[in-house]
């Protein structure tokens, strides 16, 4: 039990708090002017950011907006109606729809 707290406190040390972002920087090789093809951003649903899930035997949570939530929470006007590895279900006024990690880390740990 004292190691899920431990765990959890490392969790959040780790989590930005408030709405820090990286500053982009360009490459300094490319030349000037000159524009990538395939420059895409990734498209994130407005107002959602879901940073980390934990899934083990006794309990799932997600923590979303920087909040850490547990199924049937609500954040934002909508409530968590479930957890996957890699996302969560949300239902809000527009309905049933899903907010996907960022970038999906999968880590598996033994079982204790």
């Amino acid at each position: 039990m004292l190691r899920g707290y431990l765990w959890l406190l490392i969790m959040l040390a780790v989590v930005p708090i408030g709405g820090l972002q990286a500053e982009v920087l360009g490459d300094p090789m490319r030349p000037p002017g000159y524009a990538q093809a395939n420059s895409q951003k990734p498209r994130l649903k407005k107002g959602w950011h879901l940073s980390a899930i934990r899934i083990d035997a006794r309990r799932r949570f997600a923590i979303i907006n920087g909040r850490m939530l547990e199924v049937g929470a609500w954040v934002n006007k909508a409530r968590l109606m479930e957890i996957l590895p890699q996302e969560v279900r949300l239902k809000g006024a527009q309905g049933l729809f899903s907010v996907r990690l960022f970038k999906a880390e999968i880590r598996k740990t033994p079982a204790r």
